[in-house]
Parts: C-alpha cells; structure tokens; sequence
C-alpha cells in the first residue's frame, strides 16, 4: 500500500443549535456540546491516529474536517477551533446555511484559511422560505455575497424531494449568475424533522430522471453540477466495475469518513443515528478498526437484498442513511438492505 492515496474526512458537528428550523432537518435531539478543550482533544486524538495509519501503511493521506451545526457560526470559539485545527494540519470546510455570515465573518473565514464554504439553498425563494423559514432565502444569498466579495470558493447544496426537484435548473443557473463555484446534490432522508415528509421522497424512477438531468446540466453549466449520492455516479460508469469484496468508492459512511456529534458521539454518517462510540472517553483509531458497526459497513459479505448482490456494490452500495431510515417505522433499522430509492441495480 506504498503511496497510496486515501482521502479522509470527519463531518464534524459542533453544535445542535441553529437559527433556523427547517422541515427536513435530520436533528434528532439538542444535546450537549464538546468544550473548546475537549474539541482540541479529540483533534488531537484524530490526529494521532491518521499520523499512525501514515507511518505504518505507508499511506499518502489528505484528511479533512468539515464543520457544521445545527449552525456551526452560533459556537463562539469557532475561529479558535478552526485556527487549532489548522496549526494541527488539517484542511477545514464549513457547512452552513449561510444566513449569519456578515462581511467581517467572511473576512475571519478568509484569515483562517478555510478551504471552501458550503451553504444550504433549497430552491428559489418561495420554495426554501417554505422549508427554512420567511427570509432565509435573502438572508443566505447575502451571506454567499459577503463570501464571494472575500475570495472564498463557494459552493452550494440543495436536499432533494418532490417539493423542489422542480427548482434545480433555476438554482443552478442562479448559482452560476452569483459565481459559486458548484452546486450539489443531496437526497431527503427521512429521519428527525425530515421523517414527515417521507412521502416527498423521489422514486427510484424520479431518481433516475433526476441524475439524467443533473449529467445535462453538467455538460452546458460554467460551474460544477454534481451529487455526494452514492447513486449518481452510477449512469456515467462503465461497464468494467471491479468485483472487490471491499468498498473501492461510493458511499462514505464509515469507509472514507465519520461523523462527529457535537457531544463526542461518533456516528457512520449523521444521517444514521448509530453511536458506534464516544471521542471524549475512547481512542478514535481503535473505534475505528474494531467497531463491528463500521466494519460491517466495509464488508460485502454483511450486506443483504439488492445491495449485497449489485454489481455495483464496490463503487455504490447505495445511501446507508436512506435505507436505515426507511425501515425505521417498521422497528429494523437495517442499516445493511437495500437502497430503497435505487433504480441501476443489477446482477454480478
């Protein structure tokens, strides 16, 4: 594994707090939050062990961090976290929604070297004030402006369902008259706030669509057009697709990446509310090798139904959050079936 290259990240949330209230949050509950101690602890923690997977597999690691909420810019320490985090080697995002970066917050996040901001629109104005709240929209396109007018490479990302499918081409051409630098795509899962509206969730068949779509808009736009979906890079793939019986793309819950609660819980992904242990009182590196929950997530031989015997199961495996919480209501919570939304499986 000489030089290999293995990109790592840690979606970090640390705070539950928000400004807003929107109808898909995945929020299941306020809980306590990490000191500014004990996130430099647990930095340190991280740290330690990406410096120990380097050292003896020779690995050629870019780990990054990638900070969020609730609102990530109601934690007073933020820029202390971030400089931390920084002088720590980390290469740091931030994920917001946007409505409470001024022109001095965008200047503070130039000086800190943050690598690129995030911020959440779901449509154009009526359709995200009806989801986010009245004034929202106006309130995060100023906040895109203020970063923008600091140099700060951009982006945006919009969560899919059948409330605003029918506003991406306009987002994306918004998007690209402001001169954000891409615009994303991520799918309702219906846990929290979000499990209300279930039946706003697209069909396999709408999904498809959807991903044709998006490959359209990639081609004409001046600006990135993609998805983090697991599902979206399916259509474009050849037909070469590695049979490994260890995940070589895909989703990224517990293979590529964790997530970090703002009480120290560690999750494969925060969409799935399985705590597989607790960064204030463990060692991250062996959460991380002996979590029976992550390393079923890596092993073909744990899955079950369309997704263990896709052939597309190395690149893919579907979106772990989404099948976990479509069989919440029925009391399973499995974590390792099929994507219920998925419409490209097909046989090895």
């Amino acid at each position: 594994m000489q030089g290999t290259p293995y990109d790592f990240f840690v979606q970090w949330h640390l705070t539950e707090r928000c400004n807003l209230r929107c109808r898909h949050c995945y929020q299941q509950r306020l809980t306590d939050e990490m000191s500014y101690d004990e996130t430099c602890r647990a930095l340190d923690n991280i740290k330690g062990a990406i410096e120990g997977w380097v050292t003896e597999y020779q690995l050629e690691m870019s780990p990054s961090l990638h900070f969020t909420g609730g609102e990530p810019f109601l934690r007073r320490d933020l820029f202390y976290i971030l400089a931390y985090a920084s002088k720590k080697g980390f290469s740091t995002s931030i994920l917001s929604n946007g409505t409470l970066i001024t022109d001095d917050t965008a200047r503070r996040i130039k000086e800190a070297q943050v690598r690129d901001v995030q911020v959440s629109l779901d449509g154009l104005e009526a359709v995200h004030d009806s989801i986010r709240g009245k004034g929202s929209f106006r309130k995060a396109l100023q906040g895109i402006e203020n970063l923008l007018s600091n140099s700060i490479d951009t982006n945006v990302n919009l969560t899919v369902s059948r409330i605003n499918v029918d506003q991406i081409q306009g987002l994306v051409r918004l998007a690209s008259d402001m001169g954000v630098s891409a615009v994303a795509f991520a799918r309702l899962v219906p846990c929290g706030r979000g499990e209300q509206l279930a039946a706003d969730m697209l069909t396999p068949e709408e999904l498809r669509l959807l991903y044709n779509n998006v490959s359209k808009m990639q081609a004409s736009s001046k600006i990135v057009v993609t998805s983090r979906d697991p599902l979206a890079s399916i259509p474009d793939m050849g037909e070469d697709i590695p049979q490994t019986e260890f995940p070589i793309g895909g989703c990224a819950a517990g293979v590529f990446g964790v997530t970090i609660a703002a009480d120290g819980n560690i999750m494969p992904c925060r969409r799935m509310n399985m705590s597989v242990g607790n960064i204030r009182e463990e060692s991250f590196r062996k959460l991380w090798i002996e979590s029976p929950v992550l390393s079923a997530l890596r092993e073909r031989s744990s899955y079950h139904g369309a997704c263990g015997t896709c052939r597309y199961w190395p690149v893919c495996r579907g979106c772990r959050a989404v099948a976990i919480a479509c069989t919440n209501s029925d009391g399973r919570s499995d974590y390792l079936g099929p994507d219920p939304q998925c419409p490209y499986y097909q046989t090895v």
